[in-house]
């Protein structure tokens, strides 16, 4: 449950402000609701959910002070990161990270915006655990998820905050033992993605989780037949 509901935010299926129904959640996953309650506390601990009077818990809408915290912690963390993949990269790895490079211009070929945003979190997470410090490549997966959030909260456009090159330059960047100028393009990534976080109104969130959350054969049938 947690990994799906983290992974319909970073593909950006579940829309800051969705409901996320104690009752419903447990109907879709087969589950009591004994067993949501942990998995929405983990997603509010880790700023991915909020709790809203009246509405109980939602997918968090990160407002812009909260959206430039979460660039100031990346642009403390990932620099460090990039220091230590240099330091211990080898083919194996920059292997892996073309591949996701390849895989996410292919998506952008084929026009697939979801696929895009999941493949370029997999980039920073993948960088996060090449650098092999367990608590900072958890800490990176907190951060892109939030940061897809913001993303979605501030209506900025895929093409507009990842550009298409800027993970690739990073990486031959890496392959050529260049650290300072990994991290200096990186930075300018962040800046990039951050300056495009500029229309403040968040899209109308759905509320239908049976259409934005990937759920069991079993469930959807049980949903159709009680609907």
């Amino acid at each position: 449950m947690y990994e799906g509901i983290v992974g319909a935010i970073v593909e950006h299926r579940l829309a800051p402000g969705t409901r996320l129904r104690e009752e419903r959640l447990a109907e879709l996953f087969e589950v009591s609701r004994t067993q949501v309650r942990p998995v929405l506390q983990r997603l509010e601990h880790e700023g991915l959910v909020e709790r809203q009077p009246r509405r109980g818990a939602v997918v968090a809408s990160p407002g812009r002070d909260a959206t430039a915290q979460i660039f100031a912690a990346r642009r403390l963390v990932e620099p460090w990161l990039l220091q230590a993949v240099c330091e211990r990269c080898d083919a194996r790895a920059i292997r892996a990270l073309r591949r996701i490079v390849r895989e996410e211009g292919q998506a952008r070929k084929a026009g697939d915006r979801r696929a895009v945003v999941r493949l370029s979190g997999d980039f920073h997470r993948e960088l996060a655990a090449l650098a092999g410090n367990a608590p900072l490549s958890k800490l990176m997966g907190e951060l892109t998820a939030r940061t897809c959030l913001a993303i979605l909260a501030n209506r900025a456009s895929t093409g507009s905050t990842c550009r298409e090159d800027e993970h690739e330059r990073i990486v031959e960047a890496i392959a050529a033992g260049d650290a300072k100028g990994a991290v200096r393009m990186m930075l300018e990534h962040l800046r990039h993605i951050e300056r495009s976080l500029d229309e403040p109104a968040p899209p109308e969130p759905g509320d239908d989780l049976a259409a934005l959350l990937p759920v069991a054969p079993v469930a959807r049938k049980l949903l159709r037949s009680a609907s």
